[in-house]
């Protein structure tokens, strides 16, 4: 994997991060007393920060995405297109998993780890710059296509989910495809996921239920966004179907 490639995936999103957080810190700390509706806040500081990486880690992969092959365009198409439909699907067991937080609040969360599949079992298969973020956010384009209940804020939802997982892989230099890193990179999605919510239906949940979901997100997202992909991942390379793409060729 060129040098280039990586340094500008994790240059990239670590800039912007840090570039978000100390905007932030400016107007909120700084300049506090001359702009008294910006107040300095840990959660709004994280989210932001997050927001930062994902997106640093987006525009840092753009490049590498001109030298693949037109049968890995394709694969993470088709990926983007069945897993798109599948999110959409998988609306209905997060309807179902309601009832969970009437046990405790975020165990619902639990099931949410699916919509992050895309984005690890992509990278697991391709193996290169920007197939993390490409993947996610094409499925997550095909889920509001289709009819999305959640309109555009999917887009975003891909979007950031996808440049988490895709810091992850970016940080082992895009070499370790291993279990722990594909959990990882699931992970990783799982925080995204929950800044995105954040924003748009969860501001006015109490910092410990966010705590909570976001506990029960980060292991769903390393269960059914890490282990279920490389699971699938594997069971395609045994039937033969992935013989064109690194997974197969690095082995």
């Amino acid at each position: 994997m060129p040098e280039r490639d990586v340094g500008r995936v994790v240059g990239y999103a670590l800039g912007t991060g840090l570039f978000a957080l100390l905007v932030y810190y400016v107007a909120a700390v700084v300049r506090g007393p001359e702009v008294e509706y910006i107040s300095w806040n840990p959660v709004h500081a994280a989210v932001l920060t997050v927001l930062g990486l994902a997106a640093g880690a987006a525009w840092g992969s753009r490049r590498a995405l001109e030298g693949w092959r037109t049968v890995e365009v394709v694969l993470v198409a088709n990926l983007a297109l069945v897993f798109g439909l599948l999110f959409l699907g998988w609306a209905v067991v997060w309807d179902l998993a309601k009832p969970l937080n009437a046990i405790l609040p975020g165990l619902r969360d639990a099931v949410y780890g699916f919509w992050f599949i895309a984005a690890v079992l992509g990278a697991y298969i391709v193996r290169k710059p920007g197939a993390a973020i490409a993947t996610e956010t094409l499925a997550a384009a095909a889920e509001f296509l289709a009819g999305g209940e959640w309109g555009l804020t999917l887009l975003l939802s891909g979007l950031v989910q996808g440049g988490m997982a895709e810091l992850v892989f970016a940080l082992t230099g895009y070499r370790r495809f291993d279990l722990p890193t594909l959990m990882a990179a699931g992970a990783a999605a799982g925080v995204g996921s929950l800044v995105v919510d954040y924003l748009f239906w969860y501001s006015d949940k109490a910092p410990w239920v966010l705590g909570l979901m976001l506990v029960f997100r980060i292991l769903s997202g390393a269960i059914l966004g890490g282990w279920l992909a490389k699971v699938i991942g594997d069971a395609l390379h045994r039937a033969g179907a992935l013989g064109a793409f690194a997974i197969a060729q690095e082995e």
